[in-house]
């Protein structure tokens, strides 16, 4: 049986975000941690790749907090990540797919080689699988799983959105053949918290990161929508910290920003 790559507390990392179509919520998580990483004070570069709906762009670089876009469907448009990670060396580099951007994603590793690229300058890679009820999200990880193999590590992430909170109800994923072979493979399943759609929609109107809600004298954010995000965070990362070496989430002395 193959086996993961082992991560610990050192590795450098690169964690790739995907889902199956738009609205599974790959960008809701990918702006929790990449909250996550500025709370905690890492070094990291991210990436915002959908351009359709550039959510993670939109509520972090707005804030000053520096998200890059890159093309993954222009050949050479993603040519910047690679360069960055040989020349910044990042800590972690965090990136954020378009929906079903598989097609795309194997072009774009074939023609830079990303996976040797990658690993050559001492990163390891973590997909994240972001997962609904439906059978889509089931068959794009099953198609990921079986491209990548045992280059990447690799995290599912079931959306409590699509359940009203209850994760009994994930019975397509929980019943897959794909479920058992990434489990026995080393992945690692979490939850992504609920997010109440009053809180969500009004830092969505206000193109708001999920600190500056914490941190704003806006006068609009009242105390049930800080209330909310702070609880939501504080699940969001108690669930995180369950993959925290795949994550990139494990720190020491070494892995602080200066």
């Amino acid at each position: 049986m193959e086996t993961s790559v082992v991560a610990s507390e050192v590795d450098k990392r690169v964690v790739i975000i995907t889902g199956d179509k738009g609205g599974v919520g790959k960008s809701t998580f990918a702006r929790g941690l990449l909250q996550l990483y500025i709370n905690r004070g890492l070094n990291c570069l991210a990436y915002d790749s959908d351009k359709s709906n550039s959510q993670l762009y939109r509520h972090y670089n707005s804030a000053g907090l520096g998200v890059n876009l890159i093309d993954i469907f222009t050949r050479g448009g993603a040519d910047d990540l690679m360069i960055d990670l040989d020349s910044k060396r990042p800590r972690l580099a965090l990136v954020d797919l378009p929906a079903q951007a598989r097609t795309f994603f194997e072009d774009f590793e074939k023609d830079l080689g990303v996976f040797d690229a990658v690993k050559s300058l001492g990163y390891q890679i973590t997909m994240v699988s972001v997962v609904s009820r439906v059978k889509d999200s089931v068959n794009v990880l099953r198609l990921l799983f079986d491209y990548c193999g045992h280059q990447t590590n690799y995290v599912v992430v079931k959306n409590l959105f699509h359940t009203a909170g209850d994760e009994t109800k994930f019975e397509c994923y929980d019943d897959s053949e794909t479920r058992k072979s990434v489990l026995e493979f080393g992945g690692v399943e979490i939850l992504m918290p609920d997010l109440f759609y009053k809180a969500y929609d009004f830092i969505d109107r206000k193109n708001m990161s999920f600190g500056e809600v914490l941190t704003t004298n806006d006068p609009e954010v009242n105390i049930a929508i800080r209330s909310r995000i702070a609880a939501w965070m504080k699940t969001f990362e108690e669930n995180a910290l369950l993959a925290s070496a795949l994550l990139g989430l494990e720190t020491d002395a070494g892995t602080q920003a200066a």
